[in-house]
């Protein structure tokens, strides 16, 4: 956990090239949709190099000049083609513009992009963009692709960014034998080439998000099991260095366990007709769609779970199955798998070790340095950072407690399966809120404006008048239009007692015993700052 919090601490430092994902969107780019994305390369470890061509299918669906893809300006692009025909492009500012006025609108197309070229070296993987080239213990190459901070355009000719997400992908890596590939989806077949080379080919046919598509290389032994997935068979897969063969079963029984969690709480496991796949890397995790990076050593944290396999799993339904269109919203990724992780622990540990993972484990790690949610066309590098994490988990933590649980879990229900206005399955804080009020019948903006919009904490003003026999404590929220109930325990003549305020901007005053200090929120269910007032 330290290595992992460390190192996404620093994340906004950590960007080795300057490139990012998401933003907004250009009209050109507003004017495509892609479809699938057939990418054929050779990974040239050796030379830590790559080659190949990409094949995006798409549709033109409004008028623009140019087709306007993404793809790093450090690659050498030798042509581009539409449906087979070579035409003239430029390629600048890591983008390529090819002209598009005589193309016919909602006709589907193919581009094909030839390119070749060093990909950058990500320094701080999985976080900072780029790859990875390293070797196992037994000498061979060992080879990982990190991409979400920096955008998909780091290997690969896409339209980058979070809102549009192709109907599914091929992707075709060729390496040298022994070595294995492991991506998305099915994989179809190997094909034996010439000169110790074979070629790997990945097939998804789910919608993804173009970071998730992904590969990682190395001389793996593929490890793999039928698990139950809520009674239906679900094909795992490990791919596993030899050095790291020992604890994969063990790896993979806490798999099992987690998947029967994550499909008890949230429903089917989102990809059940493909993989649940997960392959040894060179740095922490990552959730790339049907095949999760895992770098964690098998450590098993004092619960007894290893937190980073739960939680890129958790991924698969908080990020990967339901998405978001916009980085802004990243916290509906990242909030809702810590908070999954939450759950868990309340399940196998009871309550009071839920209520210990966010008062003694989350509190003093919300840094405060941005809202949860920034403005719309966000990039990744904007929101990146721990507040989406560990404040956005407080959130639900602190709805939970609001509103309570019979209403608590029917929302995250519905906002999990409910349609979606959005394609792909994606949606907005803004749609969570609205089902938020309408599940509840009342309207809580109060609530969300201050913990997700805004950087600091409620303030909570305390006010104290001493009596002959007893102390007097005014209580009352100094942000306006502030709601928020509030826990206080204190000990008066006859025991102890614990009482709930619902508190306004308006003082609310408790009378306790002169001998006895008022103990406020004891049990840390509401992010405020207290406020003394003499």
């Amino acid at each position: 956990m330290k290595k992992f919090i460390i190192a996404l601490s620093f994340f906004s430092l950590l960007f080795s090239i300057d490139v990012t994902s998401g933003g907004g969107l250009s009209k050109n780019q507003l004017g495509i949709d892609i479809i699938h994305y057939d990418i054929r390369l050779q990974v040239d470890a050796k030379r830590k190099m790559i080659s190949g061509y990409t094949d995006i299918k798409m549709k033109i669906i409004d008028e623009i000049r140019f087709i306007e893809l993404d793809l790093l300006k450090d690659y050498f692009i030798s042509k581009v083609k539409i449906d087979g025909v070579t035409i003239p492009f430029k390629h600048r500012s890591n983008k390529i513009f090819v002209k598009a006025q005589d193309i016919e609108l909602n006709k589907t197309i193919v581009v094909t992009v030839d390119y070749k070229g060093k990909p950058p070296i990500a320094e701080n993987p999985p976080w900072s963009g780029g790859f990875t080239w390293t070797k196992s213990q037994d000498g061979y190459p060992w080879v990982g692709v990190s991409c979400q901070a920096n955008g998909s355009y780091l290997w690969y000719p896409s339209k980058e960014h979070p809102s549009d997400e192709p109907e599914g992908a091929d992707i075709h890596i060729t390496v040298t034998k022994p070595l294995s590939v492991a991506s998305n989806g099915v994989l179809q077949k190997v094909t034996d080439l010439k000169n110790k080379w074979h070629t790997w080919h990945w097939k998804t046919n789910y919608n993804i998000n173009p970071y998730n598509i992904n590969f990682t290389v190395g001389n793996f032994e593929i490890v793999e099991r039928i698990i139950p997935s809520l009674e239906k068979p679900l094909n795992t897969q490990f791919f596993v260095l030899g050095e790291n063969r020992e604890g994969a079963d063990k790896l993979l029984d806490h798999a099992e366990i987690y998947i029967d969690f994550f499909t008890r709480s949230f429903g089917q496991y989102p990809w059940l007709k493909e993989k649940l796949g997960i392959v040894n890397t060179p740095y922490l995790g990552m959730e790339h769609q049907t095949i999760i990076a895992y770098g964690n050593d098998y450590k098993y944290n004092d619960k007894g779970y290893d937190f980073l396999l739960f939680h890129e799993l958790a991924h698969e339904w908080w990020g990967n199955y339901l998405s978001v269109s916009d980085w802004a919203d990243f916290w509906i990724h990242e909030g809702f798998a810590i908070y999954s992780e939450a759950l868990f622990v309340e399940e196998k540990h009871g309550l009071n070790e839920y209520n210990n993972f966010f008062k003694k484990n989350l509190l003093k790690k919300i840094p405060l340095n941005r809202p949860v949610v920034l403005d719309r066309n966000s990039t990744m590098k904007q929101i990146m950072g721990l507040d989406p994490y560990y404040k956005g988990a407080y959130v639900l933590h602190m709805l939970r407690y609001v509103i309570g649980d019979d209403y608590f879990f029917k929302i995250i229900d519905e906002f999990l399966h409910s349609k979606k206005q959005s394609p792909n399955n994606q949606v907005s804080t803004s749609d969570f809120i609205n089902i938020v009020n309408k599940t509840i019948d009342a309207n809580i903006d109060w609530f969300f404006q201050v913990y997700l919009y805004e950087n600091k904490y409620p303030v909570l003003n305390k006010k104290i008048k001493h009596g002959s026999n007893h102390t007097f404590v005014e209580l009352f929220w100094e942000n306006k239009g502030f709601s928020m109930p509030i826990e206080v325990f204190y000990k008066s003549n006859t025991g102890f007692t614990e009482k709930r305020l619902a508190l306004t901007n308006e003082p609310t005053m408790i009378a306790i015993p002169q001998y006895n200090n008022i103990k406020i929120d004891p049990d840390k269910r509401v992010l405020l700052t207290l406020n003394k007032i003499d």
